[in-house]
């Protein structure tokens, strides 16, 4: 687990956040409908994303393995460097809302980490999560022509992903965990491949989100404690 550490500080010290993402632009809403006193942002990076409810009054607080919270520090977060595989350092009942974007799919135990984000959301507090989709239109298309599916890894290389879930099976596992699920969403379907046509280069692509969110490339849920 050292080298899987080792590697994410490596490659996502570097990784920059475009906020032109249709994923982001949905969570932002999202985040905006619930109004939170007090959330945090799992994996926060530079804490470009999560900075910008900083104006709305809010205490956001902020967690990264990386270096990269020293600059989320500059920009307003209460940030703090951590290994979240190894806990949420907060006391229980501590959040309002908790956003873990692109994250669960780096950990092994998955199970733990959403106990420990169970611990330090308020009752009825909201999660949202996002993660890449085993089962997008892209990766159901690979595998019919026998190609390996985008953004799984059989070596801790690459984007460092240990975990992969279809819509259905993180909706389980939230649900194992006493979350209710509110809504389900999708950023856009990868019709072709991902490095070639995206919503970023292609910002029409979006409109595709919500034809059928289980072929989307991420998926993106909403839920709550029970």
């Amino acid at each position: 687990m050292k080298e899987l550490e080792k590697h994410e500080k490596e490659v996502y010290s570097k990784w920059d956040m475009d906020l032109r993402e249709n994923r982001l632009v949905i969570v932002h809403k999202m985040i905006l409908e619930e109004k939170p006193e007090k959330m945090l942002d799992i994996a926060c990076s530079s804490g470009k994303f999560s900075s910008c409810f900083i104006k709305n009054g809010w205490k956001v607080f902020g967690i990264d393995i990386s270096d990269n919270v020293f600059y989320a520090k500059e920009r307003g977060l209460e940030a703090i460097k951590s290994n979240i595989t190894e806990g949420v350092p907060f006391k229980n009942e501590s959040f309002d809302l908790i956003f873990a974007g692109e994250i669960i799919e780096h950990i092994v135990d998955t199970d733990f980490f959403l106990s420990e984000i169970y611990r330090v959301l308020k009752k009825s507090g909201i999660l949202i999560i996002t993660t890449p989709n085993l089962a997008s239109f892209e990766n159901r298309m690979r595998l019919l022509f026998g190609i390996y599916p985008i953004w799984v890894n059989y070596s801790i290389e690459g984007t460092g992903h240990v975990r992969s879930y279809t819509p259905k099976v993180l909706k389980k596992q939230l649900n194992q965990h006493d979350f209710i699920i509110i809504s389900h969403e999708g950023n856009f379907i990868p019709i072709l491949p991902q490095f070639i046509l995206n919503d970023v280069n292609f910002p029409l692509l979006s409109l595709t989100r919500n034809f059928y969110p289980n072929l989307s490339q991420c998926i993106i849920l909403k839920a709550k404690k029970r």
